[in-house]
């Protein structure tokens, strides 16, 4: 009975077993599975709409410095023969423009060099990258490119406009870089995942920020240089488009922070908008909420498996309570069986001491009747049936 009970609790706690770490790893495994599937997910939409956001925050920039330089048009369209008459006309002019426009400076420049301003003239026409004598188109440049007061310079030739002897050849307004990248929105969004900046085609970012603050260096190519590549991206590649002012995306991780930039020239310039998504961030956020599923679905298979051990349990316990009933049913049974046996036996003894008595007793009465024929004399066999009569002629006295 004890090795049939055995063979019945051994399986059924090696299956109780076998479930709970089936529930277990399977939740564990497929919690991992659905983590990375998650990161790749985030790479394709990354991937997927960063050329577009790209090209959209491009088209604000490029739209903004254009209506920069209608304005410069309208202006100088607006100046009249009293506003050239003399410095003090053409200051007030200049002066009105400034608070038209919200600008840091609207100054013309002569063909000597020399810049005429709203409050005087300067002779500083070496910082500034235009070229006043060749400029034929309007151009967009940076002034103090190496400081954190970084100026936006939009130039536009003018016809030679006679002024006190001399001819103004260039009209430009200067812009303060905050102000301009405020009225483009090149802010990063409230979680710090994603990043719009404007690079120099050299790497040198015009919000003194590079990668969303996160790097170190001072430059974006230098900084790339640092990155590890996923495999189907390099430096050199992008390195290459970006020097050449060509769009691109790039996947890469910078200090252990997985990153995807997306990269597109600014239409009139030789700057490069860049939109940054921080998947670290985003992966991290939606690893949380798989970690929670995870727990949530490791805690269910626990439960599961504890109900399942508990009903095991309850099915051994089961199993041995109806093993005692059968032992305790066939104890009884095979109790009952022996009494009935000896009852059995002690009847037959009983019927044949009765047997034996009635025998005797027949046997008596035998001899008793025949005792009174004197004539015969009779032995009598007690241990037999037989009676032996011998008949004898003596005749009493």
């Amino acid at each position: 009975m004890n090795k049939k009970k055995n063979t019945i609790m051994l399986p059924a706690l090696i299956g109780a077993v076998l479930v709970a770490v089936i529930l277990i790893v399977g939740t564990i495994i497929m919690g991992r599975a659905a983590n990375e599937d998650t990161k790749k997910a985030v790479n394709s939409v990354s991937l997927l709409y960063l050329d577009e956001l790209a090209g959209r925050r491009e088209e604000v920039v490029a739209n903004t410095l254009s209506n920069n330089i209608e304005k410069m048009y309208v202006a100088i369209g607006l100046m009249d023969e009293e506003d050239l008459s003399d410095m003090k006309h053409l200051q007030a002019y200049q002066a009105r423009m400034k608070k038209l426009y919200d600008l840091e400076k609207f100054a013309f420049v002569d063909s000597n060099g020399l810049i005429y301003t709203s409050l005087g003239t300067q002779t500083d026409i070496d910082e500034y990258q235009f070229d006043y004598n060749r400029l034929v188109e309007p151009e967009i440049s940076i002034k103090n490119i190496d400081s954190d007061e970084k100026k936006v310079i939009i130039a536009v030739p003018v016809d030679d406009i006679p002024f006190n002897g001399e001819t103004l050849v260039v009209c430009f307004m200067e812009i303060n870089m905050d102000s301009m990248l405020e009225g483009v929105s090149l802010k990063s969004d409230n979680n710090s995942t994603t990043f719009v900046n404007i690079y120099t085609r050299d790497g040198v970012a015009l919000t003194n920020m590079i990668l969303g603050g996160l790097a170190s260096e001072d430059n974006l190519l230098q900084a790339m240089g640092n990155a590890d590549y996923k495999s189907e991206y390099s430096y050199d590649k992008f390195l290459e488009d970006f020097k050449n002012g060509n769009k691109g995306v790039v996947s890469f991780t910078y200090n252990g922070t997985e990153e995807t930039l997306s990269y597109v020239p600014i239409d009139g310039t030789d700057w490069m908008l860049t939109y940054l998504i921080r998947e670290s961030v985003i992966t991290d956020e939606i690893s949380s909420v798989s970690k929670s599923i995870i727990t949530r679905s490791l805690i269910q298979s626990i439960l599961t498996a504890l109900v399942l051990f508990a009903m095991f349990a309850l099915i051994i316990m089961q199993t041995r309570k109806n093993a005692a009933l059968a032992i305790e049913k066939e104890t009884s049974e095979a109790e009952s069986k022996i009494k009935h046996e000896e009852l059995e036996h002690r009847l037959e003894l009983q019927e044949q001491l009765l047997e034996q008595e009635k025998r005797r007793a027949q046997q008596d009465s035998m001899i008793t009747a025949l005792a009174t024929d004197y004539r015969s004399v009779y032995y009598v066999n007690l241990d037999s049936d037989e009676c032996i009569c011998y008949r004898s002629e003596v005749t009493p006295e």
